[in-house]
């Protein structure tokens, strides 16, 4: 059984960890996944799920006490943590010593170097490095490994973006309301006659948008839309820069500000590779 640590409130981690278990070719029914996300309904059934407020995982013993206790009843093996090698609140910083006969695996992504100078890095078994740029030098594990994250088909029956009529522009950028404007604000520039089509999260949008400008409402990017998009406009962050990654040519990208995320640093390595 796997236990999957995933912090975070967006879809983002848990796209990651979908992702990494369709990579990995890990049964469904035995997986669970531990999170504040409010995405959980986008996950399949066969995984199961324990979600957890807030206030859970600021408390460093609450948050240790529960896994060790429910790696003991429930037969977990394997360990998985989404990016925070300490947790986002310093959760794993004494170390996994207490979790008996469990291999603790890392997912590592861009982070700041200001997450480092903060919390304490335990050691994990194994370390998968699944972008350029993770700075390796601030990790301790058995082993760290360059990791390719495969991207999950989507099942989705539900599929709008057939309906879309060319020429038109992709937004794709989950939330907040407040960046989706900024890259919808960025394609107007850029708009002559096509139409507008935005894959977000975000519920509604304000009413003053121009017309001929649709929202997309599917569990995943279509592959059409990205294919057959003049233009794809988005934010800077892990999972974007994954799916879009063949079509970097007609892609314009506006890295966000994050707590912890580098979006800068990323967009930084993309430029340098003459994109």
């Amino acid at each position: 059984m796997f236990l999957f640590y995933a912090y975070g409130a967006g879809l983002g981690h848990l796209n990651r960890i979908n992702n990494f278990i369709y990579t990995q070719k890990i049964p469904l029914e035995e997986c669970v996944i531990l999170t504040n996300s409010s995405f959980v309904s986008y996950l399949p059934k066969p995984i199961t799920v324990i979600h957890k407020k807030e206030v859970f995982f600021r408390n460093k013993s609450t948050c240790n006490t529960f896994i060790e206790n429910y790696i003991k009843t429930h037969r977990i093996s394997t360990l998985v943590v989404d990016v925070f090698p300490a947790g986002f609140y310093g959760e794993f910083e004494e170390g996994f010593h207490h979790f008996q006969n469990v291999t603790t695996l890392l997912l590592a992504r861009i982070l700041k170097d200001v997450y480092f100078k903060i919390y304490t890095i335990p050691k994990y078994d194994k370390i998968y490095s699944i972008e350029e740029g993770v700075a390796l030098e601030y990790y301790s594990a058995e082993e760290k490994i360059p990791f390719h994250l495969e991207i999950k088909p989507t099942s989705s029956k539900k599929n709008d973006s057939k309906q879309c009529k060319k020429p038109f522009f992709l937004i794709m950028h989950s939330s907040p309301i407040e960046e989706v404007l900024l890259l919808y604000k960025q394609a107007l520039l850029y708009r002559t006659n096509e139409d507008i089509y935005i894959y977000t999260f975000v519920n509604s949008l304000p009413i003053y948008l121009e017309k001929n400008t649709y929202l997309i409402k599917e569990e995943k990017t279509s592959d059409f839309l990205l294919e057959n998009a003049d233009k794809i406009f988005t934010g800077c962050g892990f999972n974007s820069i994954l799916e879009t990654k063949k079509y970097r040519r007609k892609q314009y990208i506006i890295p966000f500000k994050r707590r912890y995320d580098d979006q800068f640093k990323r967009k930084y390595i993309l430029d340098s590779k003459n994109f």
